[in-house]
């Protein structure tokens, strides 16, 4: 499937032969490390899934509740795995600093990668700061809002009571 030619502004284009290679070689790879692992995690999430939903539904099996419940074991622990790559970052590039430091004293390749580690490491401080400043003015702006949806819903459930009380004698 090597595109062949294509119509670009009225003039056929012809992939040249390192192109199409190119071409070939960048869906290789997509398939070998990008479609295939996500399209096998998606079947195992699924039918992790499938087989929770059958486990809970079928109460009339014995044994159940410790199927369900070990099925939900294994979810948790596989959907928290990426999560404590993400929590290894932070240590990770610590020790790489450390090491990098110390190699510096000797190494200018090793001062150049530690300096890229560092600008690596505040683009990242930049993004998690820009986040928790749209985190604190969106939930600025819910807590605002539920705020108001609570006084009102007082007001009304008083003034309902108030008039209540009023026709009601007890």
């Amino acid at each position: 499937m090597t595109p062949v030619s294509r119509e670009v502004a009225g003039t056929t284009y012809r992939p040249t032969p390192e192109q199409r290679q190119r071409a070939a070689a960048l869906r290789r790879f997509n398939w070998l490390y990008v479609y295939t692992p996500v399209i096998v995690v998606s079947l195992v999430a699924l039918i992790l899934v499938i087989l929770l939903l059958w486990g809970a539904l079928s109460p009339n099996i014995e044994g159940t509740s410790a199927f369900v419940s070990g099925l939900a074991d294994v979810i948790i622990i596989l959907f928290s795995l990426p999560l404590l790559a993400l929590c290894a970052i932070g240590p990770g590039a610590l020790v790489a600093m450390i090491v990098l430091t110390v190699r510096r004293r000797r190494d200018p390749q090793a001062a150049a990668l530690l300096d890229r580690l560092h600008t690596l490491l505040w683009r990242l401080d930049n993004m998690v700061e820009r986040v928790l400043v749209k985190t604190r003015e969106l939930s600025a702006r819910a807590a605002g809002v539920v705020i108001r949806v609570q006084a009102r819903a007082a007001y009304l459930k008083t003034l309902f009571n108030r008039i209540k009380g009023v026709f009601i004698r007890s």
